[in-house]
């Protein structure tokens, strides 16, 4: 039989040894919170019942289901993927589910609950699971890097945490199986005040941020309505193509014909400049979009020459970001508060550069994904009309 072979950090074993009915592993990326995270329904008693949950399947499959595929015969006798369970070897059964729609996770009796990266998780996820946790022995814990000081501080912040309650936070250079390297390329990448957060694993509060993260939680939903009454694709080239350069832009949005906003897809990504374009034709093609806004301020021509030799018919419009991030982000801070745009689903580098950009930080990275974003939505919400282009 084979053996999982673990040596738990110091804040892992911290985090495993606890007792405490609930516990919250906030950590830095790559600090090991998800492998402490699956380490834990390992110590749950033999033959007990539990699940395990992420924002969304693409997130189940890509983080926590992985580790147990990389655990395999170590500790399933079988893992049935269609359906989304597995038995362990000692008896024990585990449920794989998403909380992109909460109210499906009622129904199950369950003995623990693990939710993973659960700041991307509604607060009425961990409201409906409490409500499962019927069976020995009660126990529900979270993982996940924090997002601000959204509803986990709440929950296991100091001014309401019991003795129930138990935290563990870990930074990622607490974990010595990083290369120097890694670590040293997150240092460049954050501003101070997002290296608390996305290093240091650290409840703050990010200012100079436009977008709040619970205005993108309470907005967020599973799917968009069938029925859109415009798509359009916003684009936000990056002067150069090299291994370090900015990252491209590329996010559709979409408004419904009751005037809610969605956003459907973040393609964002480092593309040469036919790469792009054939990205964008793709996502044209796939979500039957009506227009294209692209900023054209470091490409001039290049934004258009570039999308009609390779991203073939479709309307074009080039904007000029004349006026600053903030100046042109700032008119779409309302519809989020109100509830007026949805995020189908979670972008999680899209919603890390809403929720972090601080344009007093000059050493801050370009917010690619945001500004495309903000192209994109403005067009949908934001009565400027201008004129467009159409190649053929």
């Amino acid at each position: 039989m084979a053996e999982i072979k673990a040596r738990p950090t110091l804040k892992q074993n911290a985090f495993l040894e606890a007792s405490h009915r609930f516990r919250l592993f906030t950590g830095g990326v790559g600090s090991g919170k998800t492998f402490a995270g699956a380490l834990a329904t390992l110590r749950m008693p033999a033959g007990s019942r539990g699940m395990v949950v992420a924002p969304t399947y693409p997130m189940l499959k890509d983080a926590s289901l992985k580790v147990w595929r990389e655990m395999g015969d170590a500790v399933t006798v079988n893992l049935n993927r269609s359906e989304m369970t597995a038995r362990l070897i000692d008896g024990t059964e585990v449920l794989f589910r998403s909380a992109d729609k909460p109210d499906r996770l009622r129904g199950a009796n369950l003995g623990w609950v693990w939710i993973d990266e659960g700041a991307y998780c509604k607060k009425e996820t961990w409201d409906v699971l409490l409500g499962r946790v019927r069976l020995k022995p009660g126990r529900v814990w979270v993982t996940t890097t924090p997002r601000g000081e959204n509803w986990l501080y709440d929950v296991f912040g100091p001014d309401n945490r019991t003795e129930d309650h138990y935290l563990v936070r870990a930074a990622t250079t607490e974990n010595p199986y990083l290369p120097q390297h890694y670590i040293d390329s997150l240092r460049q990448r954050y501003t101070e005040q997002q290296r608390l957060q996305e290093m240091e694993g650290e409840f703050v509060t990010l200012q100079g941020a436009i977008f709040r993260a619970s205005w993108i939680d309470e907005g967020r939903v599973p799917e968009a309505p069938e029925s859109l009454a415009r798509v359009v694709i916003g684009v936000d080239p990056a002067g150069t193509h090299r291994p370090d350069s900015d990252e491209t832009g590329i996010v559709v949005c979409a408004k419904a014909r009751d005037g809610a906003a969605y956003v459907l897809e973040d393609a964002s990504g480092r593309y040469s400049p036919p790469e792009w374009a054939r990205a964008v034709r793709r996502l044209r093609d796939t979500y039957s979009a009506d227009k294209v806004v692209a900023e054209r301020n470091y490409g001039g021509d290049m934004v258009e020459s570039t999308l009609q030799a390779y991203g073939g018919e479709m309307g074009v419009e080039t904007v000029s970001a004349t006026r600053g991030k903030v100046i042109r982000a700032e008119p779409l801070a309302a519809p989020y508060e109100r509830g007026d745009v949805h995020h189908v689903g979670v972008y999680a580098d899209l919603e890390r550069q809403m929720t972090t950009y601080d344009p007093q930080d000059r050493s801050a990275a370009s917010p690619d994904r945001m500004d495309a974003l903000v192209w994109a939505l403005t067009e949908l919400m934001i009565d400027t009309p201008r004129p467009s282009l159409t190649f053929a």
